[in-house]
């Protein structure tokens, strides 16, 4: 059984304005088997519509997920963002549970002076979030791709000691820009995961341009930052893995890391 998936973060290129249903049957007819929907501008999905994407994707064996809205910030100093950010999380996780979807992705907060007050302000917002939302739906912090950036490998795992219903999303052009180029060699891949003690992980991956630790924009997939290395460890350690493209180029680059899990595998 594979348990590796490949999928993109919203709409294919080649269905852009035919609506999700049209996105994931094509997303299906080409071989890919995971769509990240994007709520990142806002949740522009009811209910009914989200139950009937889901039957479908359910039907095709295409894997969902939801991206929150951008405007999401948990530590800020206005305590009325906080309350609208936990409110943005909780409506895409219910939307997110509607339509089969077990994990709500969101960048978690921008750093105050003191960086301790920043995560307990964090974890606090967390442990509200995850009391409100359905079980079956997980709070998946993203690894973030700027200095400024709440959302460290580290920040993450101590989150994940402190409260129930988190799970790391690994954005491996984030952690590359974050870290100046600091993802070479399949060992670095390997330390990534080493921080977690689990086997199933939520991850995207593009190719990134960034300057002085910081992310600049998403390119084409790439040699610097390699996708055989991260795929030879998914492949090797056995993981329950989800691979969101979020390349300029999406399902394109897609099929491409699809190709190479498979020449991994064997």
């Amino acid at each position: 059984m594979n348990l590796i998936k490949v999928g993109i973060a919203g709409i294919p290129l080649a269905k852009k304005g035919k609506g999700m249903e049209a996105g994931i049957q094509y997303l299906f007819n080409i071989g890919l088997d995971a769509m990240e929907v994007q709520f990142t501008r806002g949740i522009f999905m009811d209910s009914v519509a989200a139950k009937k994407v889901g039957q479908l994707a359910k039907k095709l064996g295409i894997k969902l997920s939801v991206h929150a809205p951008y405007y999401v910030n948990l530590a800020s100093t206005k305590k009325k963002i906080i309350e609208k950010s936990k409110q943005f999380i909780i409506n895409s996780a219910k939307i997110a549970s509607k339509m089969g979807a077990t994990i709500v992705v969101f960048h978690a907060a921008y750093y105050l002076n003191d960086t301790n007050d920043t995560f307990a302000l964090v974890r606090d917002a967390c442990e509200v979030v995850g009391n409100e939302i359905s079980d079956d739906v997980r709070l998946g912090i993203e690894t973030t791709g700027r200095q400024k950036q709440f959302g460290t490998l580290d920040e993450i795992a101590r989150l994940m000691t402190d409260v129930d219903k988190i799970i790391p999303v690994l954005d491996f052009a984030h952690i590359h820009a974050r870290g100046n180029g600091s993802l070479r060699r399949k060992e670095d891949f390997i330390a990534v995961f080493d921080k977690f003690d689990q086997t199933k992980f939520h991850i995207h991956f593009t190719g990134v341009e960034y300057s002085n630790g910081n992310e600049k924009k998403h390119i084409p997939l790439n040699d610097e930052l390699n996708f055989r290395h991260l795929a030879e460890v998914l492949v090797k350690r056995e993981y329950d893995a989800t691979v969101i493209c979020e390349s300029p180029l999406l399902e394109r680059d897609a099929l491409k890391m699809k190709e190479i899990i498979v020449d991994v595998q064997g």
